[in-house]
């Protein structure tokens, strides 16, 4: 993907983040007011990168649960270890409530969203506070009573992790999920979301595998037939610590050369526009990690991390958000020391290797 295409795409995320955010139309003056001066209070810090920042957070992502009902094959979770656990709706909304001032919040972690019963409460309370909602799933859950709630709440998107567009190959990849189900699931959600006339996007997330790298044009292919408006393709995780926990399968499929993947991202780019599909894919055109000046990562039990990729519940690098209030966290030593590395393009040691540095 050259540097024209990643413009484009970069403008169109955010195109799409505005006209998506109904939420925020409908919020009360007081609380558009709060989230506009963050959004722009963090453009100005994103512009010098201070290593202590007066915007609070103008992005989240909070697991709703780490439970999930598959087994996937690169899956990092059960190999570092997460605790299990489901959060609470009153937990979700005291963190909420101390992140004041969100404009997007990716309701997805380690886990499965939809296993968590007071998920739709939690999308409400956010929408009631004029915050896109985004979410991750794998859609073998979904059913028709699921498919009628998300239509009665406000969601920008909702990201389908899909790893092959040929049955044999993702159920190998996908362990535990039944191919044909997932994609009438989907089929249903989009023909649901179009009567409804909600704006909802509904898009494919794959990881690109050494096991799925020949059969990338075809997803373009089942997402025009499932009615998914997007594909956002990403390589396997390459950090350090990561690349220690896998066995040696996973890290046979992580043996793809850049260059090839690049040259199947360009065909793909090409075969999208004919088919009205917008793909994205932005690695290697990282300008370095803005995270800890712009969002926040909060697991289940509201162990705050810089972002997802960064899985150390044990021994939590910021604190606790059901613990702890926000100032105590946000601009504490480990925040300032993971900034100072960032802002030099350095590396650290919880980010070695990670394709976004």
């Amino acid at each position: 993907m050259n540097k024209i295409n990643y413009k484009l795409m970069r403008a169109r995320k955010y195109y799409d983040s505005f006209r998506l955010n109904k939420p925020l139309l409908h919020a009360p003056l007081k609380q558009k007011l709060k989230i506009i001066i963050n959004i722009l209070k963090f453009f100005n810090t994103n512009s010098k990168k201070p290593l202590i920042i007066r915007n609070k957070p103008v992005t989240a992502q909070i697991e709703p649960t780490s439970q999930c009902n598959l087994k996937c094959e690169m899956c990092i979770r059960e190999k570092v270890g997460v605790p299990i656990g489901t959060m609470s709706f009153q937990n979700f909304k005291k963190i909420l409530d101390k992140l004041d001032g969100l404009y997007k919040l990716h309701l997805s972690g380690q886990g499965e969203p939809f296993l968590n019963s007071e998920l739709m409460k939690m999308i409400k309370y956010a929408n009631s506070k004029g915050i896109l909602v985004m979410l991750n799933t794998n859609a073998t859950i979904l059913t028709r009573r699921i498919i009628e709630e998300i239509c009665n709440v406000e969601i920008g998107e909702i990201a389908v992790s899909m790893d092959s567009p040929k049955k044999k190959n993702y159920e190998k990849i996908r362990r535990g999920a039944n191919f044909e189900k997932v994609v009438e699931n989907v089929k249903q959600l989009t023909s649901e979301l179009k009567r409804k006339k909600k704006k909802t996007i509904v898009s494919l997330a794959a990881i690109i595998l050494k096991d799925n790298l020949n059969e990338l044009p075809e997803f373009v292919k089942l997402a025009k037939e499932i009615g998914a408006e997007k594909i956002v393709f990403q390589t396997i995780q390459e950090k350090e610590d990561y690349v220690k926990k896998y066995d040696s399968k996973t890290r046979t499929q992580m043996e793809i050369r850049k260059e090839e993947v690049m040259r199947h991202m360009n065909q793909i780019q090409k075969l999208g526009n004919k088919n009205g599909i917008v793909i994205v894919f932005d690695e290697g055109m990282s300008h370095g990690c803005i995270w800890p000046w712009r969002g926040i990562y909060v697991t289940w039990n509201g162990n705050v991390t810089v972002c997802c990729k960064i899985l150390d519940y044990r021994n939590p690098v910021m604190g606790n958000l059901l613990e702890q209030n926000f100032g105590e966290i946000w601009n504490n030593k480990n925040y300032q020391m993971f900034r100072r590395f960032l802002r030099e393009r350095k590396s650290p040691p919880a980010c070695l290797q990670c394709n976004m540095v």
